[in-house]
């Protein structure tokens, strides 16, 4: 289970709800109306003007998300769109916030100041998943791409075999050396070509850590943290011992090397960011469900009130 641009905008993508939610009515009774009736309906009055003030930035952030979910005509960065539509959402907030209510709409008060709330929270978290993603997948392009270097500098790199050697003792001890002369080179080697590859992790590693991850893509970011330096400091002493006059650990250090780089496919790791999809999926499943709430608390003021 992978997060993509469809999957971060759940919830959003009926970006409308805000507005649809926001632009309730209430039946005039004519003379037969109550005054709980009138000062309801003039509540709702005004969360409509300031609705419609605020009309040209509220379409701004429907054009944001769909920019972000690849539905817009747009070819621009879709983050500072949307940091502009979190801050929009905020300030109709703000503005609502500001209206006195009757007591009998206070629980529309209430629910309509979630609602934009919730709004303003997911957008903030895509805004970040915007910003984040592209850089995230950039650095770790990177550290791909020196895998596969360094799969290729060692393929290249001429292994001396071990074999038996018939002769006089001088031609035995003549084989013995030229052989450990040969593998001492092909163990610099290996150690050059592992070095120059931790050089680039630990770049990677640098470019990583300046990112700030938004909470959906914590756990990946945290476990790519972990492998990238693992793999780092495994390939570290790695090098170090093959660069020594015995070589008896490198075997061992090889496997710990290979087992560094899987460490972001365990299960745990997959299973922690399935979690955290989960977790912001049921967050932007509710602003549909909070939109919800707010029509069914109009529809019920509107056949309550006399």
């Amino acid at each position: 289970m992978r997060l993509d641009r469809r999957t971060a905008a759940l919830g959003l993508a009926a970006a409308g709800a805000v507005t649809a939610a926001v632009v309730v009515t209430m039946t005039n009774h004519g003379s037969n109306e109550s005054p709980q009736r009138r000062d309801v309906s003039a509540y709702i009055v005004a969360v409509n003007d300031v609705q419609h003030r605020m009309g040209k930035p509220l379409t701004r952030v429907l054009t944001a998300y769909r920019d972000f979910t690849g539905h817009g005509s747009s070819a621009r960065d879709p983050a500072p769109e949307l940091a502009d539509a979190a801050e929009t959402l905020q300030m109709l907030r703000a503005r609502l916030a500001a209206l006195p209510a009757p007591v009998e709409a206070r629980k529309l008060r209430r629910l309509l100041l979630g609602l934009v709330g919730e709004q303003a929270d997911v957008t903030r978290e895509v805004q970040r998943m915007a910003t984040f993603s592209p850089r995230f997948a950039r650095a770790l392009a990177v550290a791909r791409r020196a895998n596969v270097a360094l799969g290729a500098a060692l393929h290249s790199i001429q292994v001396p075999q071990a074999h038996a050697v018939h002769g006089t003792k001088k031609q035995v001890l003549a084989a013995q050396t030229a052989y450990e002369r040969a593998a001492r080179s092909s163990a610099a080697a290996q150690a050059d070509a592992i070095d120059a590859y931790d050089a680039v992790i630990e770049q990677v590693l640098r470019r990583l850590a300046t990112l700030d991850p938004p909470e959906v893509l914590e756990p990946s970011y945290a476990t790519q943290m972990k492998a990238l330096r693992a793999v780092r400091a495994s390939g570290e002493h790695l090098a170090n011992a093959l660069r020594q006059p015995t070589r008896s650990v490198v075997p061992a250090l090889g496997r710990k090397f290979v087992v560094s780089s899987r460490i972001a496919q365990s299960t745990a790791a997959q299973k922690a960011q399935i979690a955290a999809i989960k977790r912001y999926n049921a967050r932007a499943r509710a602003i549909a469900a909070s939109a919800s709430l707010v029509q069914r608390e109009e529809l019920r003021l509107q056949s309550a009130l006399p």
